[in-house]
């Protein structure tokens, strides 16, 4: 990633949203999950 151009807190805001999306979409594929060996 280049930062030529950004300032530090356009950085850190971007890193911060990323960040809240992962945790976001880490919640909902643990809640979706089902074990395919299960019956």
């Amino acid at each position: 990633m280049s930062t030529v151009g950004l300032n530090q807190k356009t950085i850190a805001k971007y890193i911060r949203e990323q960040e809240a999306e992962d945790r976001v979409r880490d919640s909902i594929s643990k809640r979706e999950y089902n074990d395919p060996f299960s019956k």
